[in-house]
């Protein structure tokens, strides 16, 4: 049974059911209203149940058909990295301002690929935050600071 549980079918309907059961969650903080005047959480919240009705129906097939790939040998590294380089933009943008959040980003996410490039991780790093900067605070006006408070 719990081989069966393990199989890339069974997980990613699962996968797909709990998503569309936060969607569902979240899409409560909104009125839905009724057919004749939808409020706007119906529709998330319709998608939500469309999508945890899907994930439960394909975790079940996978799962009681027993067939399937098994999963693969996971590398667990890219996945740390990525989500460091997200925690550091996250806790960087207020304090040391966009241009450095994004080159801290940039800088650990690309830890994830073998071999670490530093030449390319300065250039997609630098085009990255000009362009970062030149949409969201220059274009659209936000109030995000370049280099900190």
């Amino acid at each position: 049974m719990g081989v069966r549980l393990l199989r890339a079918g069974t997980l990613a309907g699962l996968l797909f059911a709990m998503l569309g059961a936060g969607v569902i969650v979240l899409a409560g903080a909104y009125p839905a209203g009724d057919m004749r005047r939808m409020g706007p959480g119906w529709m998330p919240e319709a998608l939500g149940w469309a999508l945890l009705t899907l994930g439960g129906g394909i975790a079940l097939s996978a799962f009681l058909s027993g067939t399937g790939e098994a999963l693969p040998e996971r590398d667990t590294r890219p996945l740390l990295c990525l989500l460091a380089g997200v925690a550091a933009f996250a806790a960087l943008l207020e304090p040391a301002g966009l241009l450095v959040a994004i080159f801290a980003c940039v800088a650990l996410a690309r830890l994830a690929e073998r071999p670490y490039r530093v030449g390319e991780t300065l250039v997609l790093a630098a085009f990255l935050a000009a362009l970062g900067a030149g949409i969201f605070v220059h274009g659209l006006g936000l109030p995000i600071p370049l280099f900190g408070r």
